[in-house]
């Protein structure tokens, strides 16, 4: 049979406070305690070179892989950039060949109708695809330079909040 054996728990009461802090002025707190906070932070795919020697020592290679990583980024980044310009030019000189070929189709149907007698109709065929052409380089020229003005805005206040 087991049987439970109760503890007595002893409270030492303090009846006075004043007493105790008179009797003992290390139990003063002191509100005078420092506390500093150091934080780094770092932006990019590099840290800084104390902590690649750290990555460096908790993993092989470790330094030289996040190196290799930055690196296959920067490449990767560029090779991206370059197809970006690249396509750009592409869309920009294809939107002036079809604009030309719209042009081109245009008028030819036009004066074959007005060959075949339809003055008026083909004057009207011809004429609503080149204004159709006109008011697209016009709306496009016209925001884009809207466009360029916003970020030059943009950029002047920027740098006045320097």
């Amino acid at each position: 049979m087991r049987t439970l054996s109760k503890k007595k728990k002893r409270h030492k009461t303090i009846s006075s406070p004043s007493k105790t802090l008179q009797s003992n002025p290390s139990a003063i707190p002191n509100n005078t305690a420092k506390k500093s906070i150091i934080t780094e932070t770092f932006s990019g795919p590099i840290p800084p070179p104390a902590l690649l020697a750290k990555y460096d020592e908790l993993i092989p290679n470790g330094a030289d892989r996040i190196l290799k990583m930055a690196e296959k980024q920067s490449t990767h980044r560029q090779c991206i950039e370059k197809w970006v310009i690249i396509g750009g030019t592409l869309l920009s000189h294809f939107g002036v060949l079809c604009a030309a070929v719209i042009a081109l189709g245009t008028l030819y149907f036009g004066s074959q109708l007005i060959r075949d007698g339809h003055a008026i109709s083909g004057s009207i065929f011809a004429g609503s695809g080149l204004v159709g052409l006109v008011t697209a380089f016009i709306y496009g020229t016209r925001s884009r330079k809207e466009e360029r003005q916003q970020r030059d805005q943009r950029n002047k206040e920027l740098i006045g909040k320097r």
